[in-house]
């Protein structure tokens, strides 16, 4: 079982965006999860079956068929110490 296989999109937080880029014309978006969940039709969709089912936006390309990584958009703070 891999981990969009294990991972619900109802799961995922708002601080993550969700980078689809298209396997045919490796066309690159970023969505949110509450983006995907709109356009579902039930709420239980695992993100092996978005990869499958999600349609490139490019007008020329409607390819079938993404790969997805998971961005977290959290803030991080920087080091303060430093080396003497």
């Amino acid at each position: 079982m891999t981990w969009q296989e294990d991972t619900s999109l109802r799961d995922l937080d708002d601080s993550v965006i969700i980078e689809a880029t298209c396997i045919s014309c490796l066309h690159v978006w970023l969505q949110s999860p509450v983006q995907l969940l709109l356009k579902v039709s039930h709420r239980d969709v695992r993100l092996d079956e978005v990869a499958r089912n999600l349609a490139c936006p490019k007008r020329d390309c409607r390819y079938v068929g993404v790969r997805l990584t998971l961005i977290k958009n959290e803030d991080t703070s920087g080091f303060v110490a430093g080396m003497p």
